[in-house]
């Protein structure tokens, strides 16, 4: 039930602003957790610190990918990746 609360906080914070502004004042994870505690209080959700915890410990496991990048890809983030259209197209004296 309280996993429940916990959801169903998170599904009503993704919709509300002014409640997402209220909690970007949390500076890390347990205050994160701890204020969630408190504002699903105040909006007639109980749930645990804990529960609260677990669920951003879900949520950002869901969101972050998991390994290490590949070469290609880790190039292609740090700007290295080359377009074959753009080699193949460029002239002398125009932009590329």
């Amino acid at each position: 039930m309280s996993k429940a609360n916990v959801e169903n906080f998170y599904q009503e914070l993704l919709k509300d602003p002014a409640l997402q502004e209220q909690l970007r004042t949390a500076t890390d994870r347990d205050s994160t957790a701890a204020l969630a505690v408190e504002l699903g209080k105040e909006k007639g959700y109980g749930f645990t610190l804990e529960e609260a915890q677990a669920y951003i410990d879900e949520i950002n496991a869901n969101n972050v990918p998991q390994g290490e990048l590949s070469d290609e890809l880790l190039e292609s983030v740090a700007g290295g990746m080359r377009s074959n259209y753009l080699d193949s197209n460029c002239q002398t004296n125009a932009p590329c």
